[in-house]
């Protein structure tokens, strides 16, 4: 079968023909998955069409996640119209369940039996049910101190998980060395992988289907930022495909301050991202200093400044508060890093002054996988089975 795509260097534009490799032959450079042509007859446009006329099969039931208006949340921030886009509601608990469905596809076309990732947990656990599912052999490298949680969830599914030392640029750098000396294949849901973050744009087609128009921004919290060019991606394919008259929406990454090496970028008007050398955030899903591999920052930050938007960090107390208003507010229990996305645009409508805006935030992994939060805050009574004392507490 003759194949509609291929892979193009985004720094030197060199081309490969599709096959198992992490970054340009030449300059080293992030590799990109790029099409022959798009025509309207492929354009279904949902996840299942992220290669376009190569269908990939829905694995697990990932994709086709619900787009909620948030009505208590639009109201409180000066009328702008809020919308969340649910990607905790994936097979596995978060958004790592699209890149892994496409990069697993990929596996399995290139004849591989194992696989590697390396992962501040949501990646670990959904490459370990992907591979369990598809009978590969999956080794995982997380954080040492990734949340007990996630852990126990990737274990469940029989992966071999392996914690270590440091912050998550060593989970990386472990696994991609491991992955090519050994030929294993590196699912990393970073930009090391073209397949995998092509997966990511399949948000971009569901919104295109669940809206009458496109939003104003896309709100996403980012530690590479894979998940926010890949959307970028998907809406220009659209625009090209459909000529649709909506502007592309203006893409804003939201980091932790306490790992903000692209926020800092943009803020200070730099061409490079450099990497951060000491992470600390409660969000570890967007806890990625990027030591190492800063150019995925830098490529971040270029797609961002393409599409006129911005990027900016917030403080570990504002994520604790956006999570906790999601959940009171709108039902909505997300882990911190999916909480963050609420806490940015909150932050940004404010600096921006922004009002009567259409704002999708990308709430991004469920607040199960992350409790650490939630037990240092909560503590719940205990009574003897006597009205009197219920109704001292009510």
């Amino acid at each position: 079968m003759s194949l509609n795509y291929f892979l193009s260097c985004t720094e030197c534009k060199r081309e490969f023909n599709p096959r198992p490799i992490y970054n340009c032959l030449s300059c080293n450079g992030i590799l990109e998955v790029q099409y022959k042509n798009l025509t309207k007859s492929i354009a279904g446009m949902k996840q299942e069409y992220i290669f376009h006329d190569e269908k990939i099969e829905s694995l697990l039931g990932e994709g086709n996640t619900p787009l909620l208006e948030l009505s208590k949340t639009s109201n409180r921030l000066r009328e702008n119209k809020i919308f969340g886009k649910c990607e905790f509601m994936n097979p596995t608990g978060s958004f790592k369940d699209r890149p892994v469905a496409a990069g697993i596809q990929k596996a399995l076309d290139f004849g591989y039996k194992k696989v590697i990732v390396a992962s501040s947990g949501n990646g670990a656990a959904s490459v370990a049910a992907y591979s369990a599912k598809f009978g590969l052999s999956s080794t995982i490298l997380v954080p040492e101190g990734t949340p007990d949680e996630k852990v126990k969830q990737s274990q469940f599914y029989g992966a071999n998980i392996i914690k270590v030392k440091g912050p998550y640029s060593n989970s990386f750098e472990l696994a991609l060395k491991y992955s090519e000396e050994e030929k294993v294949y590196n699912l990393t849901t970073t930009f090391i992988n073209p397949y995998t973050w092509e997966g990511d744009k399949g948000v971009a087609y569901e919104i295109n289907q669940q809206s009458d128009n496109w939003p104003d921004y896309v709100i996403v919290p980012i530690g590479a930022g894979p998940l926010l060019v890949g959307i970028y991606k998907g809406f220009k394919e659209l625009k090209e495909i459909y000529g649709k008259n909506d502007p592309i929406p203006k893409m804003v990454g939201i980091q932790a301050e306490g790992c903000s090496p692209i926020s800092r970028a943009f803020e200070n008007n730099e061409v490079y991202v450099i990497s951060e050398p000491d992470p600390k955030t409660i969000a570890g899903g967007i806890g990625d200093g990027l030591r190492g591999y800063a150019k995925d920052g830098t490529y971040t930050l270029n797609t961002i400044r393409k599409s006129n938007g911005a990027c900016l960090s917030i403080t570990d107390e504002e994520i604790i508060r956006a999570q906790e208003n999601l959940a009171k507010d709108e039902g909505i229990f997300v882990e911190p890093s999916g909480a963050a996305a609420l806490a940015g645009f909150e932050k940004f409508s404010k600096l921006e002054n922004i009002k009567n805006a259409s704002v999708t935030l990308l709430l991004t992994g469920n607040g199960l996988k992350d409790m650490n939060t939630i037990n240092e805050s909560y503590t719940i009574p205990i009574i003897e089975p006597v009205m009197e004392e219920l109704n001292r507490l009510i």
